[in-house]
């Protein structure tokens, strides 16, 4: 099998499918353009795909031998963005593929064709996942509680994800192993007390006095009580009193809401912030003779890669792109991916493909309204996808 230059010989495709997906551009779960577009391609391609009832998830299985099963996934919705981008193929609704998930699409039809074409000789099985909801809605989470990681059970997963980074080239490929994303979670703080006349604060039980103190005793918990090596991202968002229609200098409110983010690198991290957040609140707020409400929201865990299939991804994009293209990424980012549900789930390696250096005039980062991609990546990308697959499939 020359599966590689089978991509080669249809790049022009996989490049016209991700510009007829930016075309049809939607946000969250239900996705029907998009899913629409990506099931007929499959028809065309003679593939069989299973659908969902509580998304527009699509998967289908390729291989006709026994054996382990590899799952490949893209994510395939995009942002509430007004694109701002000059091409003859922009979404015409608020809508913008500013991830580049269209290209993942992308990416994963052109591995779906090529492997279709070679199912007879695949040593086991090879499913194909195409999700929304990546950006809002955990639409891998939703999957997974349909049962998209069985029948047949997936054994190992692949995802890959367009990057724009400075100085580094298209084609090249991103690695890491262990934690390569953050946790993604938020806490909301209603502070209560009781208002009144801003010039008698004696007679009120003031809620910004206590919400201040919250804030501070919060920020110091994370300072004073979590080791410096344990990466914990804790930001205060959004604080907003409650405040008449009309701005009033005199009156001070009966509440305050505190918003807040919490990133970590650890999933154990979580559960001893939201303990402490909620004991910080109690504590400060009735030692104000205040009231409170807490809710602590659990979001994406930590996107954690296995080592081993790590090690798959590095050897077999080698193999396609060379060893100078294949770079190591140096510490995680505190951004959130919700492929940290499936490689809870089964082992798997998450990792960027480049498509562009932010040093070049005319490319911007990811959800700008402005981003665009280099399609020169994409074939790179898919036959790194493709030969990572295979190359597992093959290991004895």
């Amino acid at each position: 099998m020359n599966l590689v230059n089978e991509l080669k010989d249809i790049e022009n495709d996989i490049i016209i499918w991700r510009r007829e997906l930016h075309k049809r551009a939607e946000v969250g779960l239900n996705l029907p353009k998009t899913s629409n577009y990506i099931k007929a391609e499959l028809d065309k391609m003679g593939i069989e795909y299973k659908l969902y009832e509580k998304c527009s998830g699509i998967s289908a299985v390729i291989g006709n031998k026994e054996g382990k099963v590899v799952a490949l996934r893209a994510d395939i919705d995009a942002l509430p963005i007004k694109e701002e981008c000059e091409s003859d193929f922009l979404c015409e609704d608020n809508a913008m593929h500013g991830c580049g998930h269209d290209a993942h699409a992308a990416m994963l039809l052109g591995v779906a064709k090529v492997l279709k074409q070679n199912e007879d000789n695949l040593n086991g099985k090879v499913k194909l996942i195409f999700q929304p909801g990546e950006e809002y809605d955990g639409g891998a989470n939703v999957m997974i509680k349909e049962g998209v990681l069985e029948n047949p059970k997936v054994d190992a997963m692949f995802t890959q994800h367009v990057l724009l980074a400075p100085y580094l080239k298209t084609g090249m490929v991103v690695v890491k192993d262990n934690q390569i994303m953050a946790s993604s979670d938020n806490f909301h703080i209603k502070v209560k007390g009781i208002g009144g006349h801003a010039a008698t604060p004696e007679s009120c039980i003031d809620p910004i006095i206590m919400a201040s103190q919250v804030i501070n005793n919060i920020y110091n918990m994370a300072s004073r009580e979590i080791s410096a090596l344990d990466s914990v991202c804790i930001s205060i968002v959004n604080v907003k009193s409650e405040q008449p229609e009309q701005l009033a200098y005199n009156i001070i409110p009966n509440y305050v809401d505190i918003l807040a983010s919490v990133r970590c690198l650890d999933n154990k991290l979580r559960d001893y912030v939201n303990k402490r957040v909620g004991e910080i609140v109690k504590s400060t707020v009735e030692g104000f003779r205040g009231s409170y409400e807490y809710t602590y929201n659990y979001g994406y865990p930590t996107l954690v890669n296995s080592p081993e299939m790590v090690s798959i991804v590095r050897e077999s994009a080698k193999e396609v792109v060379g060893e100078r293209a294949v770079i190591t990424m140096p510490k995680p980012v505190m951004g959130s991916e919700d492929a940290s549900y499936f490689l809870e789930k089964v082992p798997g390696a998450y990792y960027g493909i480049v498509v562009g250096d932010l040093n070049e005039d005319g490319y911007y980062p990811a959800h700008h309204p402005k981003m665009k991609i280099d399609e020169s990546g994409l074939v790179k990308g898919a036959t790194v996808l493709i030969t990572s697959a295979v190359n597992y499939l093959n290991l004895k």
